[in-house]
């Protein structure tokens, strides 16, 4: 047995997961995915089973008992490309010796909502379950099968709830179906391998569209009276004829069709909601119709005002409240936002300080898209892939050395440190501060292909999957998110790999997602073909459209145009060919109104560019396809970006004696005194190397606190800033201010209309000589003490020669 079929007992044990018994849920598909929910999605079971289905062109997700539901109502029609992919369903398959029903493609792929172990020539990324192998197979045990109803029309043949089958679809009828009867007085239930074709009457106001009521249905299956009962809004209704229910054939190419059949005809004529199997006989008297199944999935923590920060005050577009409320923040010098005037100033970025490897001669699988977090007590951990795309993690208290917590005693080798035992390791552990004591560890990341999912602990031990999608969409990159406490949102940055550069190659974009609420799913607004045809006017992008069509009907494409672009490469900016991969965006923890990234820019060699870039990347070199380094950007609103191509921040080149030709910056930050320690992964080799088996190591990097830009002054004449009428709180003036030896600093402090304030003059200013993170600010008459100027509109004068200036605040005492 292979080792991590050894240990899936344990780790399941570990995270509460039991196996199923009897009384407990098979599946629960809820139908809680956004309306507008494009074809090839998936459609979460939220059962500890994990038996997802995706939808299809027959579908829609519309409004529900409980949220949201499914209705059998086609999609908006689309014109497909004329040629394409099998893999991807852009082209029929060829049709196997002996069969009648053609294999799927987009153009016949019109169910409602599907899971498979058929259609084995498409992509199938989801995780589907062999539905004829699993307790979804009804048979001659305890079971119930139940769901909400809203009847929406009549049709004169039956409307199908679900449909299993062994397989090959329309191929043979082994199958258990549940349908809606033509008659509007009864449901239809057949199951090929125990011989049943049962009439079960029911309420006729269950199937009544013009009440326009939603009505629960349960079916409850007993296997030593050899009878269905059926409840509608908790009464049982006529009982069924006996009925000896068989589990079909077991069948490779079973499936579990809901709101249509195998060869998608007989459409439910209306909407289903909170689709439950379970095992056991759930009722078996009258009951008061249960409330929403889905619910306890989300939490019951209440819901709490979220944390408030203090106003933003430079936002792109808002109009600049003057004076400035600048009070006691603290103030970053990466662009004039806050100058009236800049005389010889220029804005410079400054790379970090290299400091040691940390984490040496990795071998084996180690995801390179890190994610260091400082937890309350002073432990730094660091979170990142190993086998199998489970999450794991590491834990410093110096930082430099990192060991494995033990947390999964008598596991496999590699995994005693797993936090999370599914694949899922393309995303960002972070703290959420309006997370309840239960919940205030987040991680958000692509699982199994799937879409962008939520976790949540109460230790960043052991996560729990919020079993509906956060988001449909894959991403092929790690997802970054934070809290933005000045704008009262949640801000996330996903991969979209449907732009397309100059030479019409795949362009690696990052999109942004804003949300109030972290509680899946997030909303979006789907566009049509015609309406992203428009935007492609404007924007390269890939000729298949719409973008969901990319990956085939049964596995989700990745993030299209639903979302504003937030980083991508810059064709007045960048060489041609060079794509960005990860942002690491984040909110700067020490200071507002400061926002930080540190894009990785990838150089490609493969592709374009001239013949003499290109010849880098051939197989005689030993490279591969090109290199990887990280630049800096940065923001005042976390929605404008203004990035710093040079110097890289953290580039190629030798770190502690390793060559390094990949740097993957490592999401986060941690703050010891006056120092920011920041971490990357470096890999010896090139992206997609020709060479195996080269130096792979985490290393740490030193930036001084508030150092990552400078407004700087040249060292042969003084330079000059003046801020914007402004309001500061306290009784001191700080400044971040390296001016070397020979350089200089002086300030002076003026009035609202910019008249020299008696006492605060420059000349009158202490010089400001040396490297200081906290000078204070000294006149020669006044000393340090302004608290007779606060609350009064003023302007800052700062006077630069040979200086490099990081910040300033105001402060008391």
């Amino acid at each position: 047995m292979k080792p991590v079929f050894r240990l899936l007992p344990v780790l399941l044990a570990l995270f509460g997961i039991a196996p199923c018994a009897a009384g407990q849920t098979i599946a629960l598909w809820p139908f809680d995915e956004p309306r507008g929910l494009y074809p090839s999605c998936v459609l979460d079971d939220v059962s500890d089973n994990n038996c997802p289905m995706v939808l299809g062109p027959g579908g829609q997700i519309v409004a529900g008992k409980f949220g949201n539901a499914l209705e059998p109502l086609p999609q908006p029609p689309i014109t497909y490309p004329a040629s394409g992919s099998v893999l991807f369903g852009l082209a029929p398959a060829p049709k196997p010796a002996g069969r009648t029903v053609e294999p799927m493609n987009w153009k016949n792929a019109l169910f409602c909502a599907l899971m498979t172990s058929g259609e084995t020539h498409l992509r199938k990324e989801v995780g589907f379950v062999n539905p004829s192998r699993s307790r979804l197979n009804l048979g001659n045990f305890d079971w119930t099968v139940e769901f909400w109803y809203l009847p929406a029309r009549r049709q004169v043949e039956p409307g199908v709830v679900f449909e299993l089958g062994s397989g090959p679809r329309g191929e043979n009828d082994e199958i258990t179906r549940l349908a809606v009867a033509p008659d509007g007085r009864s449901f239809l239930f057949v199951n090929k391998a125990g011989g049943l074709h049962l009439r079960i009457p029911t309420s006729p106001s269950a199937l009544d569209p013009s009440r326009a009521q939603w009505c629960h249905c349960a079916f409850v299956y007993s296997a030593t009276e050899s009878r269905i009962r059926h409840y509608v809004d908790g009464k049982e209704q006529a009982p069924s004829a006996a009925a000896v229910v068989q589990s079909l054939p077991q069948g490779e190419e079973a499936y579990l069709s809901v709101g249509r059949d195998g060869v998608w005809g007989q459409p439910l004529p209306g909407r289903i909601d909170e689709l439950r199997f379970s095992e056991g006989r759930l009722y078996t008297a009258d009951f008061v119709p249960p409330a929403s199944f889905a619910a306890p999935m989300h939490s019951a923590a209440p819901k709490t005002a979220p944390k408030k920060g203090p106003l933003l005050l430079f936002a792109r577009g808002a109009e600049l409240e003057i004076p400035i409320q600048l009070l006691d923040g603290k103030h970053l010098f990466f662009d004039g936002a806050i100058a009236e005037r800049l005389d010889g100033i220029t804005f410079n970025a400054n790379p970090p300080r290299p400091a040691e490897r940390v984490v040496d001669n990795i071998q084996g699988p180690f995801r390179k898209h890190l994610n260091v977090v400082e937890d309350e007590t002073g432990l730094i951990r660091m979170y990142f892939g190993v086998q199998n795309d489970y999450l794991a993690v590491l834990t410093s208290r110096d930082g430099i050395r990192w060991e494995k917590p033990l947390l999964n005693p008598g596991s496999d080798p590699g995994m005693e440190n797993v936090v999370i035992p599914e694949p899922t390791a393309m995303g960002q552990v972070f703290l959420d501060p309006n997370g309840p004591p239960g919940e205030r560890w987040k991680y958000i990341s692509g699982y199994e292909g799937r879409g962008i999912y939520l976790y949540s602990s109460p230790d960043g031990w052991r996560f729990k999957r919020c079993r509906t999608a956060a988001l449909p969409f894959r991403s092929g990159s790690q997802s970054n998110i934070f809290y933005d406490d000045q704008r009262q949102l949640y801000v996330s940055y996903h991969r979209s790999d449907f732009p397309r550069t100059l030479g019409g190659k795949t362009q690696r974009e990052f999109v942004r997602v804003e949300s109030a609420d972290l509680t899946p799913p997030w909303s979006f607004t789907s566009q049509t073909q015609a309406e992203v045809i428009k935007i492609a006017e404007t924007k390269r992008l890939h000729p298949l459209i719409p973008w969901y069509l990319d990956n085939g009907p049964l596995t989700p494409g990745g993030f299209g145009v639903e979302f504003p672009t937030a980083f991508g490469p810059d064709d007045a900016l960048d060489p041609e060919g060079t794509d960005l991969y990860v942002p690491k965006a984040m909110k700067y923890p020490w200071a507002p109104d400061a926002y930080l990234a540190f894009p990785l820019i990838y150089f490609h060699y493969e592709e374009e560019g001239p013949p003499a870039r290109r010849v880098l990347g051939v197989q005689s070199r030993q490279r591969g396809s090109g290199p990887i380094e990280a630049q800096l950007s940065v923001s005042r609103d976390g929605i404008h970006w203004k990035r710093f191509p040079r110097p890289a921040y953290v580039g190629t080149g030798t770190h502690a004696g390793d060559r390094i030709h990949q740097v993957y910056m490592a999401h986060g930050m941690v703050r010891r005194g006056d120092e920011i320690w920041q971490y990357y992964f470096g890999e010896e080799a090139y992206h997609s190397s020709w060479k195996k088996g080269t130096k792979r190591a985490v290393y740490r990097v030193v930036q001084r606190l508030d150092g990552f830009v400078s407004a700087d002054a040249p060292y042969d004449r003084e330079a000059v800033v003046v801020t914007k009428p402004l309001v500061f709180r306290g009784d001191r003036l700080l400044l971040n201010i390296d001016t070397d030896a020979a350089g200089y600093a002086q300030v002076g402090i003026l009035d609202g209309r910019g008249h020299t304030i008696e006492g605060f003059s420059a000349d009158e200013c202490v010089y400001i000589n040396g490297d200081f993170t906290a000078a204070e600010v000294e006149w020669l008459g006044k000393g340090k003490d302004l608290s007779s100027l606060q609350g009064k509109p003023v302007k800052v004068l700062l006077r630069l020669r040979g200086a490099r200036l990081y910040s300033m605040q105001f402060s008391h005492r």
